[in-house]
């Protein structure tokens, strides 16, 4: 396994499709598009907005093996996430008018819940870990554990919490391991339940 790196701009192809593989079939994704063959299409251009937009924005945005094979996207201790101005300026509006207006609207609600609801959990300085991803080739291969552990150790050094959500109860157990715990539970698109986690 490569060390973890710093994502750059020459890596944001390969991060975007990574992410595409990695969340292809998770519920939220599904949220997003019920047809799995319109999300092969359209989830690298999603994720390539987030990246983008993470990275100009100056996100801890950090990758490992080589060619790239896990991305872990660390915000914090102030901004969360990137900007909806940056996001835009990086395509995120094209996405959403090639997906269509009933996936924009199922996307833009979900999307909404999910930061409303991050605002209500947890507050003050903290570290959040958005969207991470492992090649689903490379899962269980320690790439994942590496590009989690760094930013726990900028949040240890800090003394701060780390935040992030997840959709299913398998990747509760995996972060549970990691020192997180389970604080709140909301349902997004059709009562597809949403984990808020917090490590302490």
């Amino acid at each position: 396994m490569s060390d973890v790196r710093p994502a750059t701009l020459t890596d944001l192809d390969a991060c975007a499709n990574l992410l595409a593989r990695a969340f292809h079939d998770d519920p939220g994704a599904i949220v997003f598009d019920p047809d799995p063959a319109r999300r092969r299409q359209m989830l690298p251009g999603f994720f390539r907005s987030f990246v983008a937009a993470g990275l100009v924005e100056r996100g801890d945005l950090v990758v490992a093996g080589d060619p790239v094979a896990g991305i872990a996207c660390w915000f914090g201790p102030e901004r969360h996430g990137p900007s909806e101005e940056a996001m835009n300026a990086h395509g995120f509006g094209d996405v959403l008018e090639r997906w269509g207006p009933e996936a924009s609207r199922r996307i833009l609600a979900m999307t909404g819940e999910i930061e409303d609801q991050h605002d209500r959990r947890i507050s003050g300085p903290h570290f959040r870990l958005d969207f991470f991803g492992v090649d689903p080739e490379r899962q269980g291969s320690g790439i994942g554990s590496a590009l989690i552990e760094h930013g726990h150790r900028r949040a240890d050094e800090l003394r701060l919490p780390c935040y992030l959500e997840t959709f299913t109860q398998p990747n509760v157990r995996y972060y549970e391991r990691r020192g997180y715990a389970v604080i709140g539970e909301y349902p997004v698109g059709d009562a597809v339940p949403v984990y808020a986690m917090v490590r302490r």
